[in-house]
């Protein structure tokens, strides 16, 4: 595969809840995690090979970079599994939301350490309607679950998540349209809950 540095430059601008959020996030934690690895490598050859015992300071940094590195390795474990919305499919759902407030590729973590991907949630006053491409997560208890993060951030709103498709195209299809610059400030707030509960 090769990358023009047009590429590169747009993969840097994507943040969370945009377009090719999982391709870009899987790169950069692949990269951290091979960093710090061959950082600790690093100072542990340069520590015993400089005071010839594994007993130095230079391998203690190396033991203590391992709990970083050892994060990221978890989430980039978690997100490996999932793959970016198709571009013909995020520029279906786009072309209806419009200039709403439209985030996709969001993987959120649940209680049972299980987690789950909405591939699109589109934010509008009637409520915050998800698709989720994954016919083993429950609409219902992932509607709550979602729900419960809106309550604790004093936010009320209805969450609908549906599984079909279909469904999901034609009841963004209904939504009158509306404009995130000019939206309740309320919805950038359900926003933001949304891409803070995710990974």
């Amino acid at each position: 595969i090769s990358y023009k540095m047009e590429d590169t430059v747009v993969m840097f601008r994507i943040k969370k809840g945009h377009h090719g959020y999982i391709k870009r996030k899987k790169r950069l934690l692949l990269g951290e995690v091979l960093g710090l690895l061959i950082g600790i490598i690093g100072l542990v050859v340069i520590g015993v090979v400089t005071t010839g015992s594994r007993k130095n300071l230079l391998t203690v940094v190396a033991m203590v970079s391992v709990i970083p590195m050892v994060n990221q390795l978890v989430i980039l474990i978690a997100l490996w599994k999932y793959q970016p919305c198709p571009d013909k499919e995020y520029e279906q759902v786009a072309s209806i939301v419009g200039k709403g407030i439209l985030d996709t590729e969001l993987v959120i973590t649940s209680k049972t350490d299980k987690s789950f991907l909405l591939d699109y949630a589109c934010i509008h006053e009637k409520g915050v309607f998800c698709y989720c491409s994954d016919k083993n997560v429950s609409e219902k208890k992932t509607a709550e679950y979602i729900k419960s993060f809106m309550k604790a951030n004093d936010l009320k709103t209805d969450i609908f998540v549906i599984r079909d498709w279909k469904n999901y195209l034609n009841r963004i299809r209904e939504l009158e349209k509306w404009d995130r610059a000019n939206c309740d400030e309320k919805l950038l707030k359900i926003e933001g809950v949304l891409r803070g509960i995710a990974i």
